[in-house]
């Protein structure tokens, strides 16, 4: 689907081509410019409708955090794949490419898009994410709007695995316990084989017939795989980690109750 078509709202902001150039990181491997692509389209049905990644970690937005801490780890140029909660959100975003020009300047950019089927799944939502980033993008990070416990270093370690991988590995994700979390990350043969839709349901569906072109970095802790589906995971995140989400239309800062 061409990106026209796809609601995209950007910053006019012509990318700096020479930080697309090959780099070295300070232990001497290669790493390769770097987009992302955050999934932000879901109803929350579980959390009554609302639009979770508002939810605030310490006064900022779920949303907002992702982006920060992907650029953190050095993506350049990030896509947001909105769908329900669209409205909501685009204040986030606004605020977020705000900081990014006075941050970062020309170096990185932010845009999102609106999948005009967020209930056709997360792979539909990435096909409208992709769509929207550079073309030349040699490496692809994919992450949930919500993940609270994320934290640069965590995306750092995932870019490291993919910059040292073997030549014929193609998707490198994290895992813990045996559960797949993200961001995961992949070059642009997995991404041309997600655009065409030669592989029906995604990275999920591609990395199961491809066990041999994938490599998991197994994490000794969950905040890869973490995310935010309910009231009941909110307790939990409060209870086990030490970490409290709020939703900024709460007038005293407590969470307040769903209907």
């Amino acid at each position: 689907m061409p990106a026209s078509h796809l609601g995209i709202n950007s910053l006019n902001l012509d990318i700096n081509t020479q930080t697309w150039l090959m780099r070295m990181n300070t232990s001497g491997h290669k790493t390769t410019p770097v987009a992302a692509v955050v999934l932000a389209a879901g109803a929350g049905k579980r959390m009554g409708g609302r639009p979770k990644a508002l939810l605030q970690r310490d006064g900022q937005p779920l949303l907002a955090r992702q982006i920060d801490l992907l650029t953190q780890a050095g993506a350049q140029a990030v896509v947001v794949a909105l769908g329900h909660h669209a409205e909501a959100y685009v204040p986030v975003l606004q605020a977020a490419r705000a900081r990014l020009l006075e941050s970062k300047g020309k170096g990185v950019s932010l845009r999102w898009v609106r999948n005009p089927d967020p209930d056709g799944g997360t792979a539909s939502s990435l096909r409208c994410g992709l769509a929207a980033l550079p073309a030349d993008a040699a490496a692809v990070l994919v992450a949930l709007a919500d993940q609270p416990l994320l934290q640069a270093d965590d995306v750092r370690a995932v870019l490291h695995m993919w910059n040292t991988r073997e030549p014929d590995v193609d998707l490198v994700l994290p895992g813990y316990h045996g559960k797949p979390g993200h961001p995961v990350v992949f070059g642009p043969a997995l991404r041309q084989a997600i655009e065409q839709q030669t592989v029906p349901g995604g990275v999920r569906a591609w990395r199961l017939a491809h066990p041999e072109r994938v490599r998991t970095l197994a994490a000794t802790h969950p905040r890869y795989t973490l995310d935010i589906d309910s009231n009941a995971d909110l307790a939990a995140l409060a209870a086990e980690h030490g970490v409290e989400l709020r939703w900024p239309d709460s007038q005293d800062g407590a969470i307040l109750p769903l209907s």
